[in-house]
């Protein structure tokens, strides 16, 4: 090689005379190659891949600017200077490389050109390869610029300078190149010229050395160090990192595999369909196979053995560029990282020899600090960038999992849970936030292992190798411990998604749980699963102490077995300095990958894992949007033929259905409870399977009135519009239907106050009238209404049927399919359809139907002959009350707007108990300000156990003592060969043995710490988790009303996973640092004095950086936790009204709204991970120039120091700054993960209920015996602050009594319900039970002799089992004899589990009314003394109704029973009925005294309802 370049150059490349001379230098050889030719290898080898990036770059056009035209002028310039040494080496006939180097220079500069053309039309304001190129050009010209200057000051009175001078001229231009590429085109953005839209992120508009140093985002930081953030500082994110951006990408590449699936499958795949699939018998549990056909307790296996599409490689195809960009950074970074330790021998060796010119020193140091400020700088946007793609694969998949659950079918809905699929967005997804940066250490961390041994091979010999075999012994340990790590990660992740599921199903019927007192039973649920989830976990942090500690004694053990071998191996070799502490820097760099390898095996497989499990979703069944066809069929809305349909695919549930609706007709269905009506209107809308080629044909757009209302989190008027636009005449109109103008005039912001969750603060009236608004607006074809008037008063309903669905009413222009169980509206409709066990057993007009005799006919005469039975209470129930078509409506105005008025009261109370005077009901979530209180550490602490604490700082400390020991004792070691050899060789064997048994006790010790730490972070998880639990369930009914559960939810799943692994993490690094800090300090304190001169500023500079940033890290933390609240909530919100979403086609509306959640959460992320990169490139640089002034302080000590004290001083002074530099870093992570305790604490102080059981008061077992009560003065209200909902009720109900509680809706009748369970405890007066007062007893010792059937009925996903006796207190028996007299005991009996039947979520596999009959089976279980109904069979047809009050009245003949009713015929029997109105009892008699008063309260009510004439 020398040889070639003698050739070319004419002289020789190097040479150690001149170099190592008086005036160091190199030869002309070397300037004119090497010097020159690196820059421009470095560019050619980079272009190809920085054209292709920008080819893939949105293109947004750049105009030609004055700084476009001064840089191309520049390179122009340095191109007529390389054609002048082109002619010159012409004309004088030179060697070789005089015209190879300016041809070269030509063809760079030609690119450099090209690259400013192209960046230009591509839209790249600054370039970093350029900025690059010229910082390295710059620099080696800087090398030839320092000998030209040299050459100008000795010769210029001898030869002629005008070489010197056009050099000059040539390098002052690579200068104005370097300068011209800091700065960035200009361009018009879309924020510009729009001061509505938030400011776009600086960064887009920050010259190149802002940056790459992070500059642009220093105002923020400064604004976060006086205030707190708000979201009024922070950026919109750009389009390339927006949720719709990213997930149509990723979609696209999804799809596509697909298709490739698709079609390799052995058999042709439906139209439209996932995937086909056959049922098998469960091999593993942890198949990733979801059930899509067979039912939710096999498993599902993809036909034949095609691989599945494969998620990676789909993730690699979308945002492979940007991370093998990143990688490329992360190879340059591990290179520069050698460069300390060969610089560091250099040093040594420098100090060693002292007849080297002092200049080699000072430029040895300058290098140092350069190379080790350029890693610094390196790795900071090696880090940026993948952050930055983590973030776009969490974005992404976070929207593609929300999009599917819009599409999931209904067997894949009750396979995969709400809590579920949060569990999928809230760890699966998040964690590739954090894997992602982490992940090139799966290739890079044997690198720098390979490098390292190498390097060490070189100073060592033979005893690296050594070394390295010693790695070998770890590899099956570890293999073992991360294949078990896989293993309890699945059973972990599977027991804490159970547990989220059943947190999310406590809190959806936490009213239920609270009427029934089985608070302490779903809390032993959630405990047991929490037990299981915790013994994997506690498993994994075994197994992960076995990793840790394998690899934490890794470097020891290299080092000690190194050491060895060398010493061991030849009498002559002896530990010298040089030896000692560069192969203990290089133990050090070799610490870093063998401690992260593990770490980065363990996330990867989690991200493995995590990626199944979301891939496992994205495969499960969807809704077949073919099933249902939009032909246009003339005037036929809706044509069904021969179509058979089930909830999955292969069990058939609806037969052989045949139907035709035309249009502007309506269409009414009727059946009894479980009939299949439900499942009619759910066939309509697409959401059953159709199994056979029949068709389903739906001729226009469609409205849908869900039996159940979905109400949305929003305010009233956002429910109604539904994202359409606002249209004041049409709104005002259907508000004037819908009987909501009252209504909205006493509600505190009218129809602009916000609704809680599930429509928490309205009545079940008023949700089903928003609902029906909601529907009028969309101004549909074809209205789907399943039974939209079973909540409503019946006065109501009978003003709705006549104004929006009747003949007459706003839809008498639409086709109009009409679910009810009202049939004195059924004369009025065009045609019925009757089913009968999911079949339709008729269908034609009332009259018709009745003189056929049929099925309809039957169960009309079994109406009537139910009703006849009471004929003398009732009145007038014959055969008429069905016929008759005139309704009385003289008075109905009026009574609707004084049951507004009056039902608007109590929840007017409720809303302003919430929020005083505004009309927001749902608390914003608190985002706390400044910093930690001291209080949250010391709690974590406490709840680590202070003896766990304790003991881990203990043997912690004494692990970082062993190893500042060893550190001393390995100088001492060295620096005896530099005194005495003889000696050093007699002590060898001494100093090696001291030194292993230093290392072995550090990593005993080590290992003892970190037990303790496990302990620590388990126990700590546990309990807080625990009184987390505790405290949720015991809080007041207020507390739910006002917080959304995805809030909640996100305390339960993001914050105790923090608290899980976060939180450890970055406490145990601060431990260490803090630690080796001090240690360090103290040795070096005895070693080099006058090296604390440097390290004590350094620390105060530290510490001001520290709290200068910590205050926006933490700030941001907070807004990133309290932004991801939205996202939770809003999948819970909207998997509970897919069906409304789906029928109002909305679904893409859904979509934005949730990408404008996750774009909001990204904005904090985004903004963190600058903020930490502007963080640690200011301690780098702090750092890099400690080791500098260290090495400095060598170079100029050098005859005073030994070479042994040099290389510890400065291996100490590298460590110390990079400990300072991690513990802030560290530090301000802690504090931001920390605030997970904070928000997990914050619930700890919410209002408790009182206790649940007294002990000191013992209540007799039979209470109440008899079910005598009595209110005496009796007032009641929501809050203590607001006005009583029920004033001075004074009653005496005596035992056995059968009481009916009408009122207008809103009346009080409920109030007294919660008062009389004690869920209101702001009372004045007393209830007394049997003689005992309820407020002296405990709640529990209460609710518990008490039985409600509530109106709403609240299902659990288990078995009826456990549905109906969570405690397990009764037997089969006596639950067979309660489904009998239920009335549910054929269908349980027709199932294959029978009683481990199991519920879907929310019991979405049984009808409503079959959920309200399982309401009545828990009634019968309990069978308390006093029993109150809550409109119990509001959502049952009449005959149904009629066997539930037959049960009633005969099991619970000699009960108390309450009954609030709307339908007031059920309560005719009563023994008295109490009448309220405005919080007071206006009436209180029996049926037969009130009907006879004509100018009485309850007799309007009567007439209105057509049961007197």
């Amino acid at each position: 090689m020398e040889k070639h370049f003698d050739s070319i150059c004419g002289s020789s490349i190097w040479s150690t005379k001149i170099v190592y001379s008086s005036y160091p230098d190199f030869t002309p050889c070397f300037h004119y190659t090497i010097l020159k030719w690196t820059p421009c290898l470095l560019l050619w080898l980079v272009a190809p891949f920085w054209t292709y990036m920008l080819s893939r770059k949105i293109q947004y056009k750049l105009k030609f600017s004055i700084l476009s035209f001064l840089k191309i002028f520049s390179v122009l310039i340095l191109i007529l200077v390389e054609f002048y040494y082109l002619m010159k080496a012409y004309n004088e006939s030179s060697y070789l490389v005089y015209y190879m180097t300016p041809l070269i220079m030509i063809l760079t500069y030609s690119l450099v050109l090209f690259f400013h053309h192209y960046e230009r039309v591509r839209g790249l304001r600054s370039s970093s390869l350029l900025f690059v190129f010229w910082s390295v050009f710059a620099l080696c010209s800087s090398i030839t610029f320092r000998s030209k200057l040299m050459y100008h000051i000795h010769y210029k009175e001898k030869f002629d300078m005008t070489e010197v001078y056009i050099f000059y001229f040539y390098f002052g231009f690579i200068l104005i190149n370097l300068i011209l590429t800091t700065w960035s085109e200009k361009f018009y953005n879309k924020y510009e010229n729009n001061l509505n839209e938030l400011k776009q992120t600086p960064e887009n508009l920050a010259p190149l050395l802002s940056k790459l140093t992070f500059l642009w985002i220093d105002p923020l930081i400064k604004k976060g160090f006086k205030r707190d953030l708000t979201r009024a500082d922070m950026w919109e994110i750009d389009d390339c990192e927006s949720s719709e951006e990213l997930t149509l990408r990723l979609e696209a590449e999804w799809n596509k595999c697909m298709e490739e699936y698709n079609q390799a499958v052995q058999r042709p795949l439906k139209k439209d369909s996932t995937a086909i699939y056959k049922t098998t018998k469960r091999e593993n549990e942890n198949d990733e196979a979801l059930i899509l056909n067979a039912g939710s307790d096999t498993d599902i296996k993809i036909v034949g053995k095609r691989r599945k599409p494969s998620l990676i490689l789909c993730l690699w195809k979308v945002f492979g560029g940007k991370f093998l960009a990143g990688t490329f950074l992360k190879l340059v970074q591990d290179i520069l990282s050698f460069s300390s330790p060969i610089l560091l021998d250099m040093i040594i060796n420098f100090i060693k020899d002292k007849d080297q010119t002092m200049s080699v020193g000072i430029f040895l140091t300058m290098l140092l600090f350069l190379t080790s400020f350029c890693q610094s700088i390196v790795m900071q946007h090696y880090y940026f960038r993948m952050y930055l793609v983590g973030t776009r694969i969490r974005t992404a998949l976070v929207n593609m999992i929300y999009k599917k659950s819009l599409k999931l079918s209904p067997t894949a809905r009750n396979a995969c849970s709400v809590g579920n699929i949060n569990n999928l967005v809230a760890v699966n997804a998040q964690l590739f936030l954090t894997l992602i940066p982490f992940l090139n250490m799966i290739w890079s961390s044997p690198l720098q292992i390979i490098i390292c041994i190498y390097m060490l091979w070189r100073y060592l010999g033979i005893g690296a190798f050594a070394g390295l075999a010693t790695t070998v012994i770890f590899i099956p340990l570890n293999g073992f411990a991360t294949n078990l790590n896989k293993k309890l990660s699945v059973k972990k992740l599977n027991n804490q998604d159970m547990r989220l599921k059943i947190i999310n199903e406590i809190l959806a019927g936490i009213k239920v749980i609270k009427f029934y007192g089985w608070e302490v039973s779903f809390q032993k649920i959630v405990n047991k699963i929490r037990s299981d989830e915790m013994k994997y976990f506690s498993r994994n942090a075994l197994a992960g102490i076995i990793t840790s500690f394998t690899w934490a004694s890794a470097p020891f053990i290299v080092a000690a077995v190194s050491y060895a071998t060398f010493v061991l191996v030849s009498e002559e070799n002896n530990l010298d300095p040089s030896t000692a502490f560069v192969s203990l820097t290089l133990f050090y760099l070799i610490r870093f990958p063998l401690a992260l390898l593990p770490q980065t095996i363990t996330m990867v497989v989690q991200g493995y894992i995590s990626l199944k499990r979301i891939r496992r979703l994205l495969l499960m069944d969807e809704t077949n949007e073919g099933d249902v066809q939009h032909e246009n069929l003339g005037d036929t809305a809706i044509l069904v033929q021969n179509a058979t349909l089930g909830w999955n695919k292969t069990e058939p549930y609806l037969c052989n259905l045949n139907f035709e609706v035309k249009k502007q007709k309506i269409v009414a269905v009727v059946g009894s409870v479980g009939s299949g009506k439900s499942s009619l209107v759910s066939a309509i809308l697409g959401d059953m399977h159709k199994i056979n080629e029949g068709k389903i044909n739906v001729n226009g757009s469609v409205a849908y009135v869900p039996q159940q209302a979905w109400i949305q989190n929003a305010t009233i008027r956002e429910n109604i519009l539904f994202g359409r636009e606002y249209d004041s005449d049409l709104y005002k109109q259907i508000v004037s239907a819908c009987s909501l103008e009252t209504d909205f005039s006493i509600m505190p912001g009218g129809d602009k106050t916000e609704i809680g969750e599930k429509g928490i603060n309205l009545s079940g009236g008023q949700k089903q009238r928003i609902s029906l608004a909601r529907s009028l607006y969309a101004d549909a074809d074809i209205y789907v209404l399943d039974d939209p008037l079973s909540a409503v008063d019946s006065h109501v309903g009978k003003h709705i049927f006549d104004k929006v669905i009747g003949p007459q009413g706003m839809l008498k222009n639409k086709t109009r399919v009409f679910v009810t169980n009202s049939l004195s509206f059924l004369p009025q409709v065009d045609s019925i359809i009757m089913l009968e066990d999911s079949v339709i057993t008729e269908i034609g007009s009332y009259d018709k139907l009745r003189k056929n005799n049929g099925s309809f006919a039957k169960f009309i005469k079994l109406y009537l002959s139910n009703n006849h039975q009471n004929k003398e209470k009732q009145k007038k129930q014959d055969e008429s009350e069905i016929d008759r078509l005139a309704h009385s409506k003289s008075n109905l105005q009026n009574l609707i707007k004084q049951e507004s008025q009056i039902r608007q009261m109590d929840l007017n109370q409720k809303i302003k108990s919430i929020n005083s005077g505004d009309e927001l009901i749902i608390d914003k979530d608190v985002v706390e300000g400044g910093t930690i209180k001291l209080s949250v550490l010391v709690d974590y602490i406490k709840k680590s156990g202070i003896l766990n604490s304790s003991l881990f700082f203990v043997f912690f400390n004494f692990s970082n003592v062993a190893l500042a020991a060893s550190s001393f004792w390995l100088s001492a070691w060295s620096n005896d060969s530099t005194r005495d050899i003889e000696m050093a060789k007699e002590k060898k064997i001494f100093r090696l043995t001291i030194y292993i048994l230093l290392g072995l006790l550090q990593c005993v010790l080590l290992n003892i710490s970190n037990i303790f730490l496990v302990l620590m972070y388990i126990r700590a998880a546990r309990l807080y988790h625990t009184k987390l639990l505790s405290t949720i369930l015991r809080s007041t009914l207020h507390f739910f009303e006002s917080t959304p559960a995805g809030r909640i939810i996100n305390r339960f799943s993001r914050d105790i996973e923090s608290l899980e692994t976060s939180i450890p993490d970055s406490f145990k690094i601060c431990a260490f640092c803090v630690s080796n800090i001090i240690h360090t300090l103290i040795i070096l304190a005895y070693t080099t004095p006058i090296s604390l001169l440097l390290i004590l500023p350094a620390s105060v500079v530290y510490i001001f950086i520290q709290r200068y940033y910590v205050s926006s890290a933490r700030q941001l933390a907070r807004l990133d936790s309290s932004t991801k609240s939205p996202i939770f909530s809003f999948f819970s919100e909207t998997l509970a009204g897919v069906s409304t979403i789906r029928a109002f086609n909305s679904k893409n509306r859904f979509i934005k709204k949730m990408e404008k959640n996750v774009d909001e959460n990204t904005v904090y992320i985004y903004t963190a991970n600058c903020a930490e990169r502007w963080l640690i490139i200011r301690l780098d640089f702090i750092a890099n120039l400690i080791a500098a002034l260290a090495s400095l302080f060598a170079v100029f000590s050098r005859n005073s120091l030994s070479p042994g004290l040099v290389g510890l001083s400065i291996s100490l002074s590298i460590t110390v700054s990079q400990a300072l530099n991690f513990f802030v870093k560290m530090g301000a992570e802690f504090e931001a993960n920390i605030t997970a305790v904070e928000r997990v604490k914050e619930y700890f102080s919410i209002p408790q209920e009182p206790e649940w059981n007294k002990r000191d008061l013992v209540i007799p077992s039979t209470w109440p015996s008899a079910g005598k009560v009595v209110l005496n003065n009796f007032s009641v209200k929501y809050r203590e602050d607001s006005a009583f909902v029920l004033r001075n009720i004074n009653a005496e109900i005596m035992p056995g009594e059968k009481i009916g509680i009408v009122g207008r809706t809103g009346a009080g009748k409920s109030s007294l319900t919660l008062a009389l369970f004690r869920l209101l405890e702001n009372s004045v007066g007393d209830i007394i039970i049997d003689g005992i007062n309820i407020k002296n007893i405990g709640l529990h010792d209460l609710r518990h002799k008490l039985t409600i059937i509530p109106q709403d009925p609240v299902i659990f996903s288990g078995t009826i089992r456990m549905n109906l006796d969570p405690f397990s207190k009764h037997s089969d028996a006596e639950i067979w004899n309660a489904l009998e007299l239920s009335h549910l005991k054929d269908f349980i009996m027709n199932s294959d589990e029978k009683l481990d039947f199991k519920c879907a979520e929310d019991g979405n596999n049984l009808s409503v009314g079959q959920r309200q009959l399982i309401c009545l089976a828990r009634a019968l279980l309990r069978k308390t003394k006093i029993l109150i109904l809550d409109e119990a069979t509001a959502s049952v047809d009449h005959n149904t109704d009629e066997l539930i009050q037959q049960t009633i009245r005969a099991q619970f003949n000699e009960c108390t029973v309450l009954t609030i009713a709307h339908r007031l015929n059920t309560i005719l029997d009563s023994s008295r009925i109490m009448v309220l109105d405005k919080g007071n009892i206006v009436e209180f008699d029996s049926p037969k005294k009130l009907l006879s008063n004509k100018s009485g309260y309850f007799y309007s009510m009567a007439k209105d309802a057509d049961l007197v004439s």
